[in-house]
């Protein structure tokens, strides 16, 4: 199974699924665009060989489709979920090396050049380039637990970043103590993080658990790591990238805007500052970028949404099918096999519950294909009962950023699952042999032509 980053790479274009783009590509705006319209349609990884300006190549949209995730951390797609669950519980200390890819190439001070990446401009009105496929770790000062997190980072020099982050969140947790005490915060920045640790990185892990181990439990053996050259940090030997560096005390910068996961912009904010102090790299590093609130990024958002839903939810309802953020991570959907007609209303509670973001529960049957939002509000629309199936509750806060805090207020829940006494007649037709036919038998390139329009 793929442990690292560049092992999942080739194992997705072993298997046919990585798109190639051989032509030079604008960093400003161009591979974005890209990035976006295949999303909209094969929605496959692709990996641009020549992006102009910058001497390696970039990758995105690694976790575009579901069945990456599950190849990724070699666990199996029906009981990803129930396998995540188990597996956080039992975390495997990392395994210490002294040396590794990551460092094949060291840049100290001077000799740093983040022009040699393609860091690129995302979206029309952002403040400039921006990294949004680096996974940040730093540890607590006293217990020494490694904490690991998503932040966007705006470049500004080669020995200089801003970076949004702030308490609740872990890594802003970790700064306001070391704040305390006048200290930096030592921090490394991960590009090309393996799998494991981009998963931990994204989860609702609890403070107090190393972040680095859970991402061994979830990978199914020890996270390999090294030594960083400049701080006092562990991170991954096979990585593609790693900046390190310190999040200065009592420093703050204009960062932004933005244009983030909401597909909306982050305004101008006071941000931190994160000082470049050395770059290590594989010899021919692969960049990975992710377009913020795109397939990959809903995903990597999405998968441990889901996991901390289940983990709610399996203590009201025991007989889950399948939780899914279809649609926005601002919402989930839970199938569950249905045996009275108050798990459907435990369940909504449960989820609303669970998660703060989760503004929006829907409860449907196991026929209900939940990865296909049609399919789920065909569910709403024909076996809801909006006289009694619909929960509000009013003047609950979901996302609290704070410029639209109040935007986001209340929370509400649909039960869309068939009453018990209706299953006879509302049972759902089906077409035998429609599910193990293949269209090109009957179409051939036809169907390839049509995807390619899309």
């Amino acid at each position: 199974m793929p442990h690292d980053f560049r092992s999942l790479i080739y194992t997705l274009e072993e298997q046919g699924q990585l798109l190639r783009v051989g032509r030079e590509v604008d960093p400003e705006y161009e591979v974005n665009a890209v990035i976006k319209r295949v999303q909209k349609s094969v929605n496959q990884p692709i990996l641009f060989e020549k992006v102009r300006g910058a001497r390696f190549s970039l990758v995105s949209n690694v976790f575009g489709r579901r069945d990456s995730v599950p190849l990724s951390l070699g666990l199996p797609k029906s009981h990803l979920l129930a396998e995540m669950t188990e597996r956080e519980a039992n975390p495997i200390p990392v395994r210490r090396s002294d040396q590794g890819p990551v460092q094949e190439v060291v840049q100290v001070g001077s000799q740093v050049n983040l022009e040699e990446l393609p860091i690129i401009v995302h979206s029309e009105g952002d403040a400039g380039r921006y990294i949004t496929g680096g996974v940040l770790i730093a540890k607590h000062p006293d217990t020494g637990v490694n904490n690991a997190s998503w932040n966007r980072v705006q470049l500004v020099s080669d020995d200089k970043l801003r970076v949004r982050m702030m308490p609740p969140q872990h890594l802003g947790r970790l700064h306001a103590l070391a704040e305390e005490r006048g200290q930096p915060l030592e921090t490394a920045i991960v590009i090309g993080a393996p799998p494991g640790l981009m998963f931990s990185a994204a989860s609702k892990i609890p403070f107090e658990t190393d972040e680095l181990e859970v991402a061994g439990a979830w990978q199914g053996e020890a996270l390999e790591v090294v030594r960083c050259k400049t701080i006092d940090l562990d991170v991954p030997a096979h990585a593609e990238i790693v900046l390190e560096g310190q999040v200065l005390p009592g420093t703050r910068e204009d960062e932004g805007p933005f244009g983030e996961f909401t597909d909306s912009f982050v305004p101008v904010m006071k941000n931190h500052v994160f000082q470049v102090k050395a770059l290590t790299r594989r010899r021919d590093p692969l960049y990975h970028t992710i377009f913020a609130g795109g397939e990959e990024d809903l995903r990597l958002l999405g998968i441990p949404i889901e996991q901390q839903v289940f983990k709610h939810v399996r203590q009201y309802v025991p007989r889950i099918a399948g939780i899914s953020t279809t649609g926005f991570v601002f919402g989930v959907v839970i199938a569950i096999h249905k045996e009275n007609e108050d798990q459907p209303k435990n369940a909504m509670l449960a989820a609303l519950a669970s998660y703060a973001w989760i503004k929006l529960a829907i409860v449907v049957d196991d026929d209900v294909d939940i990865e296909d939002a049609a399919d789920v509000l065909w569910a709403v629309q024909t076996r809801c009962r909006p006289d009694s199936g619909v929960m509000l509750v009013p003047g609950v806060p979901s996302y609290t950023r704070e410029d639209v805090r109040a935007m986001h207020s209340g929370k509400m829940a649909i039960d869309a699952t068939l009453p018990l006494d209706y299953r006879r007649v509302g049972q759902r037709r089906r077409v035998p042999g429609e599910e193990s036919l293949d269209l090109r038998d009957y179409l051939g390139d036809q169907i390839s032509a049509v995807l390619s329009q899309r």
